[in-house]
């Protein structure tokens, strides 16, 4: 059972034999939100343009099979006994052409209102159960990737994870650098040592990291907002958690 806290993964993506997802229909079960902060990048070698990185983590339970014509779900571990998992990046913006806009319309199986877009919290879909469909990344590669976020049958479910929910803010890991280094900021670095180097570089290559070690004057990270305020939905329906 999974607890609500800022450390401690079951799985970690550094290092080890690495088994893969095939293409398919997968249960899944949101645990883990990145916030990687902002940097330039380019994207199918246009030009270079700031983008607020964000990644999604799932943990893979099951997948939709068909015997004799009929579907259903058959559960799913690693040879070790642990759950796979599946990520998605993202950049964090909820315009109606990207693709994280796209994904959280189709999980939540609703179109998005004026006040969802006026500043969505997206740590609310950690705990929330989803379904994927997974592709192959290249035609001939044997690696798959995340193609697809929709609501399951039977709706959307707050439940408990294996693995221990775990939520990366950006601007808290900041308050290390800003005077303000607290608990919550220390917490955000041990979830850091367990990310893996690549994504540690990434983190330390942004520019709100990059900001708060130079000690902007009272330097709050940037007002491109943490995640908690890409959305809110206070009036959402008690059977849709987010």
């Amino acid at each position: 059972m999974s607890e609500d806290k800022n450390m401690g993964l079951t799985i970690s993506s550094s290092g080890g034999d690495y088994e893969n997802l095939e293409p398919g229909r997968y249960q899944a079960t949101c645990y883990k939100l990145i916030d990687a902060g902002t940097r330039e990048e380019s994207y199918q070698e246009g030009p270079l343009r700031k983008r607020h990185i964000v990644y999604i983590y799932w943990e893979v339970t099951a997948k939709q099979e068909a015997d004799d014509g009929e579907e259903h779900w058959e559960k799913i571990t690693m040879d070790d006994g642990r759950p796979f998992s599946a990520s998605k990046k993202y950049t964090a913006s909820l315009n109606e052409n990207a693709a994280l806009f796209k994904d959280l319309k189709s999980w939540r199986g609703k179109p998005f209102s004026e006040a969802d877009l006026a500043g969505f919290e997206l740590p609310k879909v950690l705990g929330v159960t989803a379904e994927l469909e997974m592709v192959k990344q290249g035609k001939d590669s044997d690696k798959v990737k995340v193609e697809g976020v929709y609501k399951p049958d039977g709706g959307m479910k707050k439940v408990d994870t294996i693995n221990d929910i775990v939520q990366f803010d950006i601007d808290v890991y900041c308050q290390e650098w800003t005077g303000e280094s607290n608990a919550e900021s220390k917490a955000m670095c041990d979830i850091v040592e367990d990310m893996p180097p690549w994504m540690k570089e990434m983190i330390d290559d942004s520019f709100e990291v990059k900001a708060a070690q130079a000690k902007a004057p009272a330097a709050k990270p940037a007002e491109s907002g943490g995640l908690a305020d890409l959305a809110k939905d206070d009036d959402a329906e008690e059977d849709i958690p987010f």
